[in-house]
């Protein structure tokens, strides 16, 4: 079940990948303040949670100290990830995503004793192969700029996983998904003590309000493909949630890179944007997309304990 929940989040990241390169290029002065806007509207969703009727079990001290912190160092990783996408593609910026499950076998083998499969690891490395793939055949000036940047983003979000993994197993998870959403976006509440942030909130907020629509689609989508993300978390072993699901806000995804081209390519077919360079290059981005959906089945045919 946890491969299910883990593709539809990836989808709906994808979709937020493609809105967040739309709101760095056309909304933000400065990259960083899709981490602001993102954390004030989380804020308003969070307080109509209680309409929704479920029962909310907040973990206990300790536990909720480490989701609260684990919040926090989402919205950290947040700030490179937006910083890569105002000089990157979306596509290119969630294939660096899968930085992070070449990290996670081998500190979930010593923390919590999973054992993955050879299909597994040729699954993973399938997945890497074909993000790589997509990201080498595009050529820009700043690449090895948006590496940095997200090399860091990854390795920050490893340690997400797993924080995320040990709260889920020693707590209620709705509790939890709730703890660690609010950490977030608190913590990107906070940055406005900052004068540089309010200056450069208050410069942008024209703009802001006129895409205020946008900024809650995306919002919306973050949550949902944030609640199916951290279930695939709860469900299934880290290495292999994040080689599928690399997310904006929490996880990993592997996935992610073959839906935001595919996503990108109907959009530019739909607007008459495709161009000669384009069209050369899709057989071998195909090509990847079909590496990556093999490496995705190889990942779900299971794993040891």
């Amino acid at each position: 079940m946890w491969i299910q929940y883990a593709l539809f989040s990836s989808f709906l990241w994808a979709i937020v990948h493609i809105l967040d390169e739309h709101c760095v290029d056309r909304i933000f002065s400065k990259p960083w303040l899709g981490v602001i806007t993102s954390s004030g509207i989380s804020a308003g969703i969070f307080l109509l949670v209680p309409f929704l009727n479920i029962p909310i079990i907040i973990p206990q001290w300790d536990v909720l100290l480490i989701c609260l912190f684990t919040g926090a160092i989402i919205q950290l990783s947040q700030v490179y990830y937006f910083r890569a996408l105002e000089s990157s593609d979306s596509s290119t910026v969630s294939a660096d995503w899968n930085l992070t499950p070449t990290f996670l076998p081998v500190i979930s083998y010593w923390l919590f004793g999973y054992l993955i499969t050879g299909n597994n690891y040729i699954g993973i490395g399938l997945l890497l192969m074909a993000s790589i793939g997509l990201y080498a055949i595009d050529k820009f000036e700043s690449k090895w700029d948006t590496l940095y940047l997200m090399s860091i983003a990854a390795s920050i979000q490893t340690g997400v996983v797993l924080l995320e993994k040990y709260v889920f197993d020693r707590s209620d998870f709705f509790g939890a998904f709730l703890s660690i959403t609010f950490g977030a976006f608190m913590t990107g509440l906070f940055s406005l003590g900052l004068r540089k942030v309010r200056v450069s909130l208050v410069k942008d907020l024209p703009k802001i309000k006129t895409a205020l629509p946008i900024f809650i689609i995306i919002e919306l989508i973050n949550w949902a493909a944030l609640y199916t993300g951290q279930s695939a978390v709860k469900l299934g072993i880290p290495s292999l949630v994040s080689a599928i699901v690399v997310r904006r806000r929490a996880s990993f995804e592997a996935s992610i890179p073959a839906f935001a081209f595919g996503i990108s390519l109907v959009l530019a077919m739909l607007t008459h944007k495709v161009d000669a360079e384009t069209k050369r290059k899709l057989p071998v981005k195909w090509a990847m997309v079909g590496l990556m959906m093999i490496g995705v089945w190889l990942i779900g045919m299971g794993v040891e304990t």
